[in-house]
């Protein structure tokens, strides 16, 4: 690379983290599948366009390498002025006519800048939604194909256009939008003024929205939730380049390298379960996350009407969608497994929808495989360490494990307090036992992950 970056592809040595302000003239998203093509990947990654839809980097994994602290400028700040107004606007019979009073502004390259895109996206996204969603009367519609999907131009005409700007297909708020493009910390002296953060730092307790749609703790901490969830597990990217390094290179340890690595992955696995446990329904917990308020309020606002591409959710999550790479999913046959795959369409960054292609070439279940007819511990070691890493993410304690739990604990009151549609766009009326029956749904999507095991 002339930007004096180096790549170590040839030892086994910790990876080269490369430095800021690398030129952006590299293609970030390289085709070639070779040796080392998962850390070349993610360096790459470092130099992609300012407005490229998410972010992959070693030290922050999903996150982003710098958080949002700059506010737009010119005439495009009137989005920032209503964007921070709308939790009052929540339960307002006004609602839509305060959305819909904004200016039609154009978003093009030549009107924004690039480093102002992404928030721009998170900020027309959450008042889109607001637009949708907010006023007494479309509290308790009964289905979502009840909502109208009338938007006005001044909100659809520069979504569009900032949406499209970042790789986009159309408009659709994200995952990335809603919360990690979102979050900045309580105390205000963290972040930096240049929003730079310690990842570690990044924990439900310590964190918030930077722009609420409702501005009440449930909100606070479900979304923070997923943010605690990603830093956990952030160090999975470096893991992963890590494990192909290893395979690739082989060596009469190599073996043991890949064990290790993967051993690692697990313990981020780990690690993203213990702050999911977080988020309780119990009033006397630190993270309470009320399962009524959740349920009436936050979960129902993320779903757009038909015509729209699926709101976030739990499903587009790059976590899970890493570690189904990592162990080598094949089976998406059941409900959960095939709106999972809807999502990599609309929800995942393509810059990651790629880098999960990458892994899934690299193929680690097959590495493993291959050392089975050889037996002894070079097998026994690697087939522990995978199955290991299986478990964490799939077994009854695991991640997905969990994640069943919580639907149990938070669709259970829900649907007692009359939530009566889900958030996986399904235009179904939910039935008295629908958490038991997602909860079925959730563990034959798990069944499809626990076959991974070797």
């Amino acid at each position: 690379m002339s930007t004096g970056t180096t790549v170590d592809t040839t030892s086994d040595q910790e990876l080269t983290i490369p430095n800021e302000g690398l030129s952006s003239s590299l293609n970030p998203i390289p085709e070639q599948r070779s040796v080392g093509s998962l850390e070349r990947y993610v360096v790459a990654s470092y130099e992609a366009p300012a407005q490229l839809d998410g972010d992959l980097t070693f030290e922050h994994g999903f996150l982003p390498r710098r958080l949002h602290t700059t506010a737009l400028t010119g005439a495009h700040a009137v989005w920032e002025d209503v964007a921070a107004g709308l939790p009052d606007l929540a339960f307002s019979p006004r609602a839509q006519a305060v959305l819909s009073d904004l200016p039609l502004l154009p978003a093009g390259p030549e009107d924004l800048p690039d480093h102002q895109v992404k928030w721009a996206s998170t900020l027309l996204g959450m008042i889109a939604h607001s637009y949708w969603r907010f006023g007494l009367e479309r509290l308790h519609l009964p289905r979502n194909s009840n909502i109208s999907a009338e938007l006005p131009d001044s909100i659809k005409v520069p979504w569009t256009q900032v949406c499209q700007r970042m790789g986009r297909t159309g408009p659709c708020l994200t995952l990335e939008d809603w919360v990690f493009n979102n979050f900045t910390f309580i105390d205000k002296s963290h972040p930096s003024p240049d929003g730079d953060y310690r990842v570690e730092d990044a924990v439900i307790e310590s964190i918030r929205p930077v722009v609420p749609a409702y501005g009440n703790e449930t909100e606070r901490v479900f979304t923070s939730s997923f943010v605690d969830i990603h830093a956990a597990s952030a160090s999975a990217v470096k893991q992963v380049c890590q494990a192909q390094r290893a395979i690739e290179l082989g060596g009469p340890d190599g073996h043991a390298d890949v064990a290790a690595a993967l051993l690692r992955i697990a313990e981020c696995a780990r690690g993203a379960t213990r702050a999911f446990r977080k988020v309780s329904p119990r009033h006397n917990s630190k993270t309470f996350c009320d399962p009524v308020a959740w349920a009436k309020t936050l979960v129902t606002w993320t779903v757009p009407p038909p015509g729209y591409p699926a709101g976030p959710s739990g499903s587009a999550s790059p976590l899970v969608h890493l570690m189904d790479a990592v162990i080598g999913r094949t089976e998406y046959d059941s409900d959960q497994g095939r709106f999972g795959k809807m999502l990599r369409g609309s929800q995942l960054p393509r810059r990651l929808e790629q880098f999960f292609d990458l892994i899934c070439a690299a193929d680690f279940r097959g590495y493993v495989l291959s050392l089975r007819d050889a037996g002894g511990t070079r097998f026994d070691e690697t087939q522990e360490a995978f199955n290991e890493l299986v478990d964490a993410f799939a077994g009854p304690h695991g991640f997905l494990g969990v994640h069943k739990g919580k639907v149990v604990d938070y669709l259970g009151v829900g649907t007692v307090v009359g939530r009566n549609q889900s958030t996986a766009h399904d235009q179904t009326y939910i039935a008295d036992s629908s958490w038991t029956a997602m909860a079925d749904r959730l563990h034959i999507s798990i069944g499809e992950r626990d076959v991974r095991r070797v």
